[in-house]
């Protein structure tokens, strides 16, 4: 029995669901799983039959989604499963003990799960299913927050760096995006500002002590006007968080670099990949534009105001991608985005659904053998 087991069966455990101890769903898990159904068909009919007529033809934009061959799909699914992949492959170097497919099982099921129910829904789900193989609260709150924290950082400052790469490689596709320069120059500035500020953090544990100051007094204002008690300690959970991030990417930077960045940048090959399938010429976007175009609606949908960004997430990439290209292609260009939601959106929701199941077989089954294992 592992260490991860044993502290799963210890009393820590005790403040876990049924589910993660090997008990059949209750009532109130069933209900919870038929609301997230329900709600899942409810947000597809309204991305259908709302927002996606509101934005273009149903007609054009089916013609270019069936203008897809089967083998492009094919290559296109598989870069998705690439991505789920990569986004698990981060956990594991900053969880020790943790393996690879326990992380993935893990995220998929938090990502289909914040995919149709509000808040922090997915990150109570990955906490759950970790927590019922031994994880510490303390192990995962470190790694979550690292994480978000490396991925944050990323996309703000990735859009400047794209830019950049953008005008280096002589501005491919200049005719027609004059909007381009505007927001270059804007995400540049934003791109500088924050490598700047995470190198000086990282190096200083007073500016983030400061920073943690700042963001309360300007939090407080607004917690008392709403009835709330002021907040005081975010001075020293700045420390913390900087000292926790610091140690676990200490060793494991290039691991967590290869992830993180990969799995970004794979996401803007992967919607380019889809424009271009659905009809967007080459030419008229090529692939340096393209990312830099991604990288805008990716920060632009930081947060997440629907679940999974549905409808949302629609609506700001094809409308920065029209902005560049033009109205005469906003057809291919949704059609494009909806291919691109379905294999990050949708396809979530199937790969949480099995990686739920495997959950549930495991734990049987680990539940199972260290019960053999007790004396009687």
């Amino acid at each position: 029995m592992s260490e991860y087991e044993e502290d799963a069966h210890s009393g820590a455990s005790a403040a876990l669901p049924g589910e993660a101890l090997g008990d059949r769903p209750g009532p109130g898990s069933v209900l919870m799983k038929v609301l997230s159904a329900f709600l899942s068909g409810a947000l597809l009919v309204l991305l259908f039959l709302v927002i996606v007529p509101a934005l273009g033809s149903l007609d054009g934009v089916w013609e270019a989604i069936t203008s897809m061959s089967a083998l492009t799909f094919t290559v296109l699914l598989v870069a998705a499963l690439v991505i789920r992949v990569l986004l698990a492959a981060a956990y594991p170097p900053v969880i020790p003990g943790l393996s690879f497919v326990r992380s993935l099982i893990a995220r998929e099921s938090s990502s289909a799960v914040s995919n149709v129910i509000p808040g922090p829904s997915g990150t109570a789900t990955q906490y759950v299913v970790l927590r019922s193989w031994g994880v510490s609260t303390e192990r995962f709150a470190g790694a979550t927050v690292s994480v978000s924290v490396l991925t944050d950082a990323l996309v703000f400052a990735a859009p400047g760096l794209l830019f950049v790469l953008w005008v280096a490689l002589g501005r491919p596709a200049e005719q027609g995006s004059e909007h381009v320069w505007l927001i270059g120059l804007i995400t540049l500035a934003v791109s500088v500002v924050t490598v700047v500020l995470v190198g000086a953090v990282a190096r200083s544990e007073r500016l983030a002590a400061m920073l943690g100051r700042v963001g309360q007094r300007c939090v407080n204002p607004l917690r008392r006007a709403l009835g709330k008690e002021s907040v005081t300690a975010w001075p020293d959970r700045a420390r913390e968080l900087r000292t926790t991030t610091l140690n676990l990417v200490r060793g494991n930077a290039r691991v967590l670099a290869g992830c993180i960045g990969g799995a970004y940048l794979l996401n803007g090959f992967l919607l380019v990949g889809c424009l271009w399938a659905c009809g967007v010429e080459a030419s008229a976007m090529p692939v340096s534009l393209g990312l830099f175009l991604y990288s805008i609606g990716r920060l632009l949908t930081i947060v997440p105001i629907t679940p999974g960004a549905v409808g949302v997430a629609e609506v700001v990439y094809t409308a920065v991608y029209v902005a560049v290209l033009g109205e005469s292609s906003q057809d291919t260009v949704l059609a494009g985005v909806l291919v691109y939601r379905a294999l990050t959106w949708g396809l979530p929701l199937v790969t949480g659904a099995f990686s739920y199941v495997a959950w549930r077989i495991m734990r049987h089954r680990e539940i199972h053998q260290m019960a053999e294992t007790q004396p009687h």
